[in-house]
């Protein structure tokens, strides 16, 4: 509970503060944090702690920085057992500039992320940096669409391994993103986005993610957002793994 508490008031400090500093300054940053915990105890206990944050740093009317990064961790303790087993564990951190060509319809970006994730595949760390265009569909205040494409280039430790024996320390791949957004009401909004990595030299590392989400206002700075991930890939003995979760969020 004092993680809980801890990280909720770094949330909620951090976003006041942008806030402030936004009504005293140009609007150049905004951003979106959420935090989230699941903790339940009886015969068994289960601690589970996420967060997530994205912040848009508008450099000049046609250049953008963006930091994003998310980490969960899942622990179990049996009764009778003398320690905590973690059953769950993935981070991501990363940076992207994106470059606006034509406003409100095309851009494009370049971003570099690592990531972890050893129960999915991704044991120690990966490297992957993105090429590519963004072109939106539909811009409005009530409704938001917009499609992605670019190449994408990946190092992994340790290396790739498909179900061949074919060993690679580093991969090509396509990637392809789609993302749909709007608001229902003053307070309730909907996100739905997909994203879709087919690999160039093996099947094997391809997969996909999608995720559906609801965000109801609780003030006009805090919501509390429900989604659902699916996380899909080729190779592996269990291909899918999916996560409901319900979180604290913060936009400012």
């Amino acid at each position: 509970m004092v993680k809980l508490l801890t990280t909720m008031a770094c949330l909620i400090s951090l976003a006041v503060t942008q806030v402030n500093a936004q009504d005293a300054a140009t609007k150049s940053f905004d951003g979106e944090s959420e935090a989230s915990v699941v903790i339940i105890d009886g015969l068994s206990k289960s601690e589970t702690y996420g967060g997530k944050t994205k912040n848009n740093y508008k450099l000049t009317d046609t250049d953008i920085m963006t930091i994003f990064g998310k980490y969960i961790k899942t622990s179990t303790q049996l009764s009778g057992a003398a320690s905590k087993s973690e059953t769950a564990r993935n981070w991501e951190a990363g940076l992207r500039y994106e470059k606006i060509f034509t406003a409100d319809v095309l851009s494009g970006f370049l971003q570099h992320k690592a990531e972890s994730d050893p129960y999915n595949g991704i044991f120690t760390q990966r490297d992957s940096t993105d090429l590519g265009a963004k072109y939106f569909l539909v811009k409005s205040d009530t409704l938001s669409s917009f499609l992605e494409a670019g190449v994408r280039y990946a190092t992994q430790n340790p290396e790739f391994t498909d179900t061949a024996g074919k060993r690679s320390k580093s991969t090509t791949a396509a990637r392809l993103y789609s993302e749909t957004s709007g608001k229902f009401n003053d307070s309730t909004s909907g996100k739905f986005w997909v994203e879709y990595v087919p690999n160039f030299e093996s099947s094997d590392f391809s997969y996909y993610t999608a995720e559906a989400s609801l965000t109801v206002a609780m003030s006009s700075l805090l919501s509390l957002k429900t989604a659902y991930n699916v996380y899909h890939r080729e190779i592996g003995d269990k291909k899918d793994t999916t996560t409901f979760t319900t979180a604290l969020v913060a936009k400012y």
